[in-house]
């Protein structure tokens, strides 16, 4: 999971604690890389992300799920549950 904020974003920084909760969770499924788009424009501009802040799940070294702006906990859930079935279609 890739997680890209600014520091300036207070709705990056409010998510950063359902990002906290979900890495104590999920310590032994779930990764979570956070990426500054002030610090690294050019990983923001390869990933293509045109809104901060976004989280990508990834699995499989694949995007699965995309979610832009605020998210909470049931929403990257969702997205970690598409990426486990899409993870099943696949192998």
């Amino acid at each position: 999971m890739v997680f890209v904020t600014k520091r300036s974003s207070g709705i990056g920084r409010r998510m950063e604690s359902v990002l906290a909760r979900l890495q104590v969770r999920e310590r032994s499924r779930v990764k979570i890389l956070r990426i500054d788009a002030d610090r690294r424009p050019e990983v923001v501009r390869k990933l293509a992300v045109k809104e901060i802040p976004s989280i990508l799940v990834y699995k499989n070294r694949k995007p699965v799920a995309w979610l832009r702006g605020r998210a909470t906990l049931g929403d990257v859930d969702r997205a970690l549950a598409r990426a486990e079935r899409h993870a099943a279609r696949n192998s």
